[in-house]
């Protein structure tokens, strides 16, 4: 394995990209380091801050879709439901998430 191998010391050309790394982090976010100390109960920011909470109205609607999405192609032709099922998924879906996003000024 890798981690048995002993590593090569870096070159000055590395140490000097670590150094500018590490000074530009800190610079930027001098608490990253605290955060990241793994102390239980303090959440990385990236897990409290992903997406836009939905309001359950919105939940509903995209389930109701869904269910009647799913009794449409249970309802076609084996051949019609599979170009169905395709469309819907490589056209409608990501369109209305690109559609969703533009709207919301998230894109």
């Amino acid at each position: 394995m890798l981690e048995d191998r002993p590593g090569r010391p870096l070159d000055e050309r590395e140490l000097l990209a670590l150094a500018e790394i590490s000074a530009a982090t800190l610079r930027d976010d001098p608490g990253l380091a605290r955060r990241l100390e793994g102390v239980e109960g303090i959440d990385h920011p990236p897990v409290r801050r992903t997406g836009t909470p939905l309001r359950p109205p919105v939940v509903a609607a995209v389930m109701a879709a869904a269910v009647l999405f799913a009794l449409l192609v249970a309802s076609l032709p084996p051949m019609v439901a599979s170009t169905v099922v395709f469309v819907v998924m490589l056209v409608v879906v990501p369109g209305g998430c690109i559609v969703w996003a533009r709207r919301r000024g998230e894109l």
